[in-house]
């Protein structure tokens, strides 16, 4: 970890992450601490809930740490713990202390958690660590039943505090894992499914218990009210397309030994960037429409790895003088059918199988089945940890006559060798042989290779790089299946025997590290976050009283066409940069925008008020303007030529709000710089001939009004059909949803005199001070959610819906303070707490009473 992270020390640099950027990290809206009681994110569209700071590893670090600490050895710890985890769980399995070595080290090198973590996901490992913890209780021989079986079940609770869904589907195999455990061959199969039953229910119910903080937030915010949730056939169906995006197609399962043959991270230079099929649109091939393709992590598996965990499945069929136990055969069975099963729904919609799990109840809420890799990357290193210990037993334990040289051993040996031993070595040559010389085959297709390469949109300038990085990855398997292969039969050979056991284990180290060094370094990317967080002119602008104002580049907040001309040089730099500001540099400062970075889940509250504001055609351009209006979208970014005309004809043709605040360019840091360009090289600078521009809208509503004037309209529909009307005047009048009375002003006027301002501003805390002349309602232009209270001079008040999404309260005459808090209930985090509390009691209890060794024999 210290060779690969060895940058993290460097104070100017931290580890890139798609998932969770340093930005998001130092953001108000995730502050960890704030974050037990629920989350409420401000930064991007009006606002939204999001599940609350589950009590996890992740937020011990990140409270011991802080963010930048965070964004630097989050990784490498979450990896570590992982590597500790699969080590504990391999000496319960009873596996010997070096063999368990070694499967910590293939665990967390393993491409898959390693490459998730460096994309921002150090979640995944800390989930897959918290699953192979549950494991480690369910085998443990040294804790009784009633201690085990909890402590299983909080392993569980926190693997899904960590991986959300992830964690969800590692629980469905620690509840097979339980079954198979349970079983006696002795006794009678009522008896042995009865035990496996109860196994279950325990582990269930305090692995419900504990993350039921968790489990409250996901149904919350991720089912429950939003879009496409609903468990009938119809929306299952019309969902399949979008929750099997990223399905792994079958002919990439030859990354699980070959790393980088289809690519590795989008962006990885010398032709080692991604050109599979993971991620690409359903029906591309027909439509040409959407993502061709997007990958963010790895599947290896390792080569070593996978080659004795298929010696161990091998010599577990055999029935006389297997090197197994009959216990141990069966777990071989059970990981090889885990693992098989793993990877034909981690197919997706390339194969019929995930069909058959999508029909159960609440499965296509889960997106993604190329997830079932996660599974799939521990059951083989259990399988490689039997294997190891097959041959540490048979082979290396006991000391064996040894000839003067290797060749003269080998010479010895193989007249002698058994005929299991004969037909591996046999075939692992046949296999390497058929490697090299389908290796030959590929480069010789090296031409027919980069014809589809430009068939699926790889630029045809590159195709050859590429076509050359992945034929001399497949070079690299050769090679390490030879050493790998070579390895093996100078074990079974006996010359590491006895006293050259230790020899045998160190060259299996080495072989490892190597092998995922080389597969893994590519996942490791570091930039310079002082460099990337510089403020600049068009910031400061916008990060200036930035609870008073939104952003927004696109003319849709989801995915509509930007300010720009993406064609154009100009334009294309803009929108990239403004993406890049978007996840990084806007949450770094707290800017509020009104695009939005990713909703997969749109809850059907916003979805209703999105479509109502989306033109069908050009005439209903100005319901974009309307849009801005009502989500006081102030400051708009893009090029000044000719989107001012246009903002001003199209979008707002009657009042003409839009005007040039502040003109800029885009110009290098470093000026004079050609070579290496990233958008870290980019700064905007203010210039008054410049291409771009920070537009002001004169009619957007501001953050906070007072309305003298309003309209009761219970009915959604009338409620959006009122406003998307562009006869009615947003200013003058707002629409409340719920039961009040009626204005006593006349409709359509907004008597001056009212004033309202807000004196502080924080995600989850909004406090204003209002004037008041007669009663009125305060429009607050954030979103409504329930979990929102209000207190006027300290008192609760009825939290009103207004403009159908936004948050308000009615007021009588007079001079107010009023205060909006987000609280959620916080009993589940209450549940949770005192879950993990006994949990860390019975730990304590079992390692006190000497029940517990971790391992240690």
């Amino acid at each position: 970890m210290l060779l690969f992270f060895s940058n993290s020390f460097d104070p100017d640099l931290t580890l890139f992450s798609n998932d969770g950027p340093l930005g998001a990290l130092a953001s108000q809206q995730w502050s960890t601490a704030n974050g037990f009681t629920g989350i409420w994110t401000d930064l991007n569209w009006i606002g939204s809930k999001a599940p609350g700071t589950a009590p996890n590893i992740t937020a011990c670090l990140s409270l011991l740490f802080g963010p930048v600490q965070v964004s630097k050895f989050l990784v490498p710890l979450a990896l570590l713990i992982l590597a500790f985890s699969s080590w504990l769980l391999c000496r319960q399995l009873s596996f010997p202390p070096a063999v368990s070595a070694l499967g910590g080290i293939a665990m967390a090198l393993n491409t898959d958690p390693f490459s998730h973590a460096c994309w921002g996901l150090a979640s995944v490992a800390l989930s897959m660590a918290c699953y192979v913890l549950a494991l480690a209780a369910v085998a443990s021989r040294d804790l009784k039943s009633w201690i085990r079986l909890p402590l299983a079940g909080m392993a569980v609770a926190l693997s899904i505090m960590e991986g959300f869904d992830v964690g969800a589907i590692l629980s469905l195999y620690v509840a097979a894992f339980a079954v198979a455990q349970a079983y006696r061959p002795a006794t009678a199969l009522a008896a042995n499914l009865t035990r496996g039953a109860v196994w279950v229910a325990v582990i269930a119910c305090v692995a419900a218990l504990t993350a039921m903080h968790t489990l409250s937030g996901l149904i919350g915010t991720q089912i429950k009210g939003v879009a496409g949730m609903q468990q009938d056939a119809a929306t299952r169906r019309a969902r399949w397309d979008s929750a099997t995006q990223w399905s792994l197609p079958k002919l990439e399962t030859v990354r699980l030994v070959i790393p980088g043959l289809f690519g590795y991270r989008m962006d990885t230079p010398n032709g080692g960037g991604y050109w599979g099929g993971v991620g690409r649109q359903p029906g591309w091939e027909q439509h040409h429409q959407g993502l061709v393709r997007h990958s963010g992590s790895g599947i290896y598996a390792g080569v070593s790895v996978v080659f004795f965990g298929l010696w161990a499945i091998v010599q577990s069929m055999q029935r006389k003088q297997s090197v197994f136990s009959p216990n141990e055969r069966r777990m071989i069975w059970f990981w090889a059918l885990a693992a098989l099963i793993s990877l034909l729904l981690s197919f997706g919609r390339h194969a019929p199988f995930y069909q058959v799990v999508y029909a159960l109840p609440f499965f296509s809420t889960i997106r993604n089945p190329i997830k079932f890799i996660h599974p799939l990357s521990v059951a083989l290193v259990i399988l490689f940890g039997y294997g190891l210990q097959g041959l540490s037993r048979q082979y290396l334990e006991a000391a064996k006559a040894k000839l003067g040289s290797l060749g003269a051993q080998l010479k010895s040996w193989w007249p002698s060798a058994a005929s299991s031993e004969k037909l591996w070595t046999k075939g692992s040559m046949a296999v390497l042989i058929v490697s090299l010389l389908g290796g030959l085959l590929y480069a010789s297709s090296k031409r027919d290779l980069e014809r589809y390469l430009g068939s699926v949109n790889i630029d045809p300038k590159i195709a050859p790089q590429i076509s050359i990085f992945s034929i001399k990855e497949f070079g690299w398997f050769v090679l390490f299946l030879g050493m790998t292969a070579g390895l093996a039969a100078l074990i079974q050979s006996g010359w590491l025997s006895g006293k050259r056991a230790k020899w045998a284990i160190l060259l299996l180290g080495a072989l490892l590290v190597t092998d995922f060094s080389h597969a893994n370094q590519p996942w490791v990317v570091y930039y310079n976050f002082k460099e990337r967080y510089q403020s600049n002119p068009v910031l400061d602008v916008l990060r200036k009283d930035p609870q008073e104002h939104r952003v927004a580049a696109r003319l849709h907040p989801t995915n509509g066409p930007y300010l720009a001309q993406p064609n154009t040089q100009e334009g294309g730099l803009l929108i990239a940069t403004h993406s890049n500001w978007l996840e990084h540099l806007f949450q770094y400062y707290n800017i509020q925008s009104l695009d939005i970075i990713q909703m997969p889940r749109t809850p059907e509250f916003d979805a209703m008020f999105l479509s109502a504001f989306t033109p069908t055609n050009d005439a209903q351009a100005p319901l974009i303007g309307r849009l801005w209006q009502l989500t006081n979208t102030r400051f708009l970014l893009g090029m000044q030529q000719p989107y001012l005309d246009l903002l001003n004809k199209q979008i707002d043709p009657t009042g003409k709000g839009f005007r040039v605040h502040s003109p800029f360019a885009l110009t290098l840091r470093q000026p004079g710089k050609t070579s290496d360009l990233s958008l870290d090289d980019f700064t905007a600078v203010p210039s008054p001939t410049g291409p771009y521009a920070i537009f002001e809208f004169d009619g957007a509503l501001p953050r906070a009004s007072l309305y003298s004037n309003w309209l009761v309209a219970t009915n959604d529909q009338t409620a959006l059909r009122q406003l998307s009307d562009l006869t009615f005047d947003p200013s003058r009048s707002v629409v409340v949803s719920d039961l009040i009375p009626e204005a006593q002003t006349a409709a359509g006027t907004n008597p001056a005199g009212g004033t309202v301002k807000i004196t502080s501003y924080a995600p989850k805390r909004v406090q204003l001070e209002a004037k008041a002349p007669s009663p009125a309602v305060l429009l607050l232009n954030d979103r409504y959610d329930p979990d929102w209270r209000v207190f006027v001079d300290g008192k609760p008040e009825l939290l009103l819906r207004c403009n159908f999404i936004m948050r308000g309260v009615r007021l009588q005459a007079g001079e107010h303070t009023v205060e909006f808090r987000f609280e959620p209930p916080v009993t589940a985090l209450y549940a949770s707490l005192f879950s993990l509390a006994v949990g860390l009691g019975l730990c304590g209890f079992a390692t006190l009473s000497g029940q517990s060794r971790l391992g240690v024999r």
